[in-house]
């Protein structure tokens, strides 16, 4: 069993699941005003990683996360209801790449989908989806025996 997985690992393994993934066009991480602030110039369909919290319990840890998942729909057509149909199974693929994806990456951790609620015409660019919150929860050593001392 792995134990004290970083959390840049967390975060390279939802870039490698949305660069997998054949309609998600791009992939970013960080707090809510970046969020908003590089939506300009932005390919979509976008899936964006807001850290929210971090707990220790019994051997685990467990991160929190809004896990955004935005498209822009044409606005000619209407299609605003397509736009919200599609985010919500793309945060639905994403659950089931880390249930059932490749078996390196399967069972290392439990990525699980706690709740999501749409999102209307966010931001400036009527940006349509979903924002899903998710718990990762990992194994967590907090021992002595992880303490960087220097020695050997």
């Amino acid at each position: 069993m792995e134990y004290n997985i970083p959390y840049r690992d967390i975060i390279n393994e939802f870039q490698t699941a949305c660069s997998l993934h054949n309609q998600i066009a791009a992939f970013d991480a960080g707090t809510i005003d970046f969020l908003d602030a590089s939506s300009q110039n932005r390919l979509y369909p976008y899936i964006f990683l807001r850290p929210l919290s971090a707990t220790l319990l019994d051997g685990s840890r467990t991160l929190q996360f809004e896990l955004y998942s935005l498209d822009q729909p044409n606005l000619y057509d209407g299609q605003n209801i397509d736009v919200i149909s599609n985010t919500e199974i793309y945060l639905y693929d994403l659950m089931a790449y880390f249930d059932y994806g490749p078996a390196s990456r399967s069972q290392v951790y439990s990525v699980d989908l706690v709740q999501a609620i749409p999102v209307n015409e966010a931001f400036a660019d009527r940006l349509y989806g979903w924002m899903g919150t998710i718990d990762v929860s990992t194994p967590f050593a907090l021992d002595f025996c992880q303490y960087p001392t220097g020695s050997a």
